[in-house]
């Protein structure tokens, strides 16, 4: 088993202002009991009209002050005491898109409070940000990520509001915003898509390590300026910059789990600027391990196992990545960039499954067969993605420029996977006391060997002008070629009692072509419409031509163009008080496999339908509106943020049973049925406490409550969109002894359960989850003025995903019920980390 040792980037070498604290402070703990009351699409409708009927009109002739600038801090080649460190501003803020200064309060002519600076990132105060914005984009900073001391972008993204995140017990990969499947999500890494193997179009947010990430962006409702593909949102993580000067960082890190370790990584960032040109380095490995214990049970209509799974997993990730970044200005008007990126995650999977299936007598019930299987799992995987990139930036005038980018990217990724399987069967007779009739044994051995390739061609040409004094313009061009191959070879073999040659057993839809190729267009006007209004208004033009090439050599073409506007509305009630209105129109693709003119046949019958894709699928599209209020206080050390949200999706995919009349068989395919509806609120706070006399914590916490509504097209019934939780929440604190030069905080996620129904290969399924709650712990240390020690704790609570699926039949008639198990373990780890 592969053992290192890690590095991740936390540290910063900006010079800090400090500020006195008190020396004795009271610890004080309080309990508190949240009541967490969902509610219906009628009253959310009635909020948001409400909040727009509550703004007050404002007079053209009101003006707004502006805020001394700050002296500039000096840079120098030190990480801060922990005594100098600002409190966190907020949990999940607002990145600002314009210049608009901020009014002057009373507040603002305090004393600067503690501040911290991070390697890569300005000092600014996100608060402030937030309510100058003219758009809503959560944003989160280097210093959030590196306080509770995040692996991956997927621990980061867990925390944050109307965050739901999939895949394994302890492995944060699949994001899921507003509680929707992964398919609804967009991943942008510095504003582009970046292909993945995944058929739902979604990215692994698991594979980017943090010692990459300046800040990520969490996109609600989208401008015109980005791609439409986000019905639930759009997450926009921006790797880091060449610096304006010296940079060095070095940072190693250690991990343990309860069984495996120990493991770990190691992350080098080094940066530097010389006269006209700037580059950074920024480079790691790490090592992840999630072992895991699953257990499943299959019961027949009488209670009786009729299947029993038990399985110890070891999974082992080796991730390597290397994100450079040169920038050469070569004149007054012109810059150069190139910007590559390397990510490769090596996967190695062992697994021991011991299975027993058992039959029964009718009417009788005696025991019939028991089979005892051990099913010996080894999987090998390996994932490569990179992409060039590179750009020109001309200042045109004194109000204008244009940006001129390309980039080419790449993502392989090849599968080998062996199950080997022994077994003995028991037959028994229909007697009293089940006597054993035969016995015989078995064996066999399954060989998947998969590999997909998604390579895509990007040119994009952007204008920036301001023709007028209060509007800024943007035109752009988008053009893309993309290729994607999937090519899946499956084959078993009998070993025992003897040995046969090996036999395919490749599904239709394992073997295709995609190429898909877009072209978009689009135009932004925000206008400023006196001192306290802005006003954002944009169309994109979406263009795509789509050929799918089945493993048969059957082709079909398509081609489809959707126009999507966006509108942006901002009013600055108050100083500190902001309102908000937006609506986009969004759209979420089909899935690449069920674009594939492919058919698998099964019995043709209502119970055992063919199965068959649909290269005539159009694309959901999605009508949102959000609304909301931002208000902040205390010299921009606390914010609340109250935002409602509601969507309506058309043409919603979902697969569909129906009767072909051409040939006279039962087919599924997924099909445009229906229309549905998304609708929620998302509450969040975060505040300094020197109301308690405890100046120096700082507590936060964000709740979401998400419903949604669709027709089952079985039932008729209304239902929630897929494994859609009632709401998600999340708690925590930071507090901070300077005396000691220390900081700790724990956070805790809470995830209800839900209840899912979908269709699967004729038969509908039901599954119930229950709740997973996890809980996080950290602790810094300043051991030097360039060295630091941080201690953590993931998964302190041992997560246990429980399942419970019951499975009817076309009819309607109940087949069977299972119940799943399955916990990941705790994690321990230790950073240290250098700036030289």
């Amino acid at each position: 088993m592969r053992n290192i040792i890690g590095f991740l980037t936390n540290s910063s070498q900006k010079k800090r202002q400090a500020v006195n604290l008190p020396e004795n402070l009271l610890i004080s703990s309080s309990s508190m009991q949240s009541n967490l009351i969902f509610f219906n699409r009628e009253l959310l409708i009635i909020f948001c009209m409400s909040v727009a009927v509550a703004v007050p009109p404002v007079s053209a002739v009101e003006t707004e002050k502006v805020t001394p600038k700050a002296t500039q801090p000096q840079i120098n080649d030190q990480i801060p005491h922990l005594k100098d460190i600002q409190l966190p501003p907020t949990n999940a803020q607002l990145l600002t898109q314009d210049t608009e200064d901020t009014p002057e309060t009373p507040e603002a002519n305090q004393d600067a409070d503690i501040e911290l600076d991070v390697i890569g990132t300005p000092l600014v105060n996100f608060i402030e940000e937030r309510q100058q914005s003219p758009t809503g984009v959560i944003i989160l900073d280097q210093k959030e990520i590196q306080r509770f001391n995040y692996r991956t972008v997927g621990e980061v993204l867990r925390r944050q509001p109307g965050v739901v995140l999939g895949g394994p017990p302890g492995e944060d990969k699949d994001v899921r915003l507003l509680g929707l499947p992964k398919e609804y999500t967009q991943i942008l890494i510095n504003g582009q898509r970046f292909p993945d193997g995944g058929e739902n179009r979604e990215f692994k947010v698991d594979r980017i390590p943090v010692s990459l990430v300046e800040r990520i962006e969490i996109i609600s409702n989208p401008t015109a300026t980005q791609n439409s593909q986000g019905v639930a949102g759009t997450i926009n993580i921006i790797l880091k910059k060449a610096p304006d000067s010296r940079i060095s960082d070095l940072t190693i890190t250690g991990t343990t789990s309860e069984t495996v370790g120990p493991f770990g990584g190691v992350s080098l960032l080094y940066g530097d600027k010389q006269g006209d040109f700037s580059y950074l380095i920024s480079a790691g490995v790490q090592q992840r391990e999630a072992p895991k214990d699953k257990f499943k049970q299959t019961l027949d209509i009488q209670n009786r196992p009729t299947q029993t799974e038990r399985e110890n997993e070891d999974k082992s990730q080796l991730d390597i990545s290397i994100a450079p970044r040169f920038v050469w200005r070569v004149s007054s008007r012109d810059t150069l960039t190139f910007d590559p990126l390397f990510l490769q995650t090596e996967e190695e999977k062992d697994a021991t499954r011991n299975v027993n299936n058992q039959r029964f007598f009718a009417p009788s019930g005696r025991l019939q067969e028991l089979q005892e299987q051990t099913v010996k799992i080894d999987e090998d995987k390996t994932i490569t993605g990179w992409r060039l990139g590179g750009s020109w930036e001309r200042q045109l005038s004194a109000t204008a420029d244009m940006k001129l980018g390309l980039l080419f990217q790449s993502t392989d990724e090849t599968k080998d996977k062996v199950e080997i399987t022994e077994g003995i069967t028991n037959t028994f007779r229909n007697a009293a006391g089940s006597p054993l009739n035969q016995r015989r044994n078995t064996g066999t051995i399954k060989r998947e060997s998969e590999t997909k390739t998604d390579e895509e061609l990007l040119g994009t040409l952007t204008f920036n002008f301001q023709p007028w004094e209060n509007h800024k313009i943007i035109v752009g061009f988008e053009g893309s070629l993309r290729d994607r191959e999937k090519k899946k070879i499956t084959t078993e073999q009998q070993t025992v009692p003897t040995l046969t040659p090996a036999v395919e057993r490749t599904a239709p839809k394992d073997i295709y072509t995609i190429e898909e190729n877009q072209l978009n267009v689009f135009i932004q006007d925000e206008i400023r419409l006196g001192e306290k209004h802005t006003l954002t208004a944009g169309l994109r033009m979406e263009m795509v031509d789509n050929k799918a090439t089945a493993g048969d050599s059957s082709t079909i073409e398509q081609s489809g163009t959707t126009f999507n506007p966006s509108l942006h509305y901002k009013y600055r009630v108050f100083p500190t008080t902001v309102f908000r209105l937006s609506a986009a129109r969004t759209i979420r693709r089909p899935k690449f496999d069920d674009f594939i003119p492919f058919r698998d046949t099964k019995n043709g019958t209502l119970l055992q339908p063919d199965v068959i894709g649909n290269p005539l699928l159009k694309p959901e599209t999605s009508l949102g509106l959000e609304t909301g209020i931002e208000q902040s206080w205390g010299n921009n050390t606390g914010a609340f943020g109250l935002n409602a949200f509601y969507r309506w999706v058309d043409d919603k995919i979902e697969n569909e049973v129906n009767f072909n009349p051409e040939n006279n068989r039962f087919e599924q395919s997924p099909r445009n049925v229906g229309d549905g509806k998304v609708y929620g609120l998302r509450l969040d706070v975060q505040t300094r406490t020197p109301f308690l006399g405890l100046p120096n914590l700082t507590l936060f916490g964000n709740v979401s409550f998400l419903g949604s509504e669709v027709e089952d097209q079985r039932t008729r019934e209304i239902r929630r969109f897929k494994e859609q939780p009632a709401y998600v929440a999340n708690l925590g604190f930071d507090y901070v002894i300077p005396e000691w030069g220390m900081n700790f905080g724990l956070t805790y996620n809470i995830l209800p359960g839900f209840e899912n129904r979908e269709l699967k290969d004729g038969k509908t399924e039901v599954t119930k989850q229950a709740g997973e709650n996890s809980l996080d712990a950290y602790m810094a240390f300043r051991l030097a003025d360039n060295v630091q020690l941080s201690l953590f704790g993931k998964n302190l609570l041992a997560a246990e995903r429980s399942k419970d699926r019951t499975v009817f039949s076309s009819t309607g008639v109940f087949e069977n019920s299972r119940i799943e198990r399955e916990t990941a373990e705790r994690l321990y780890g230790i950073s240290l980390s250098w700036q030289f």
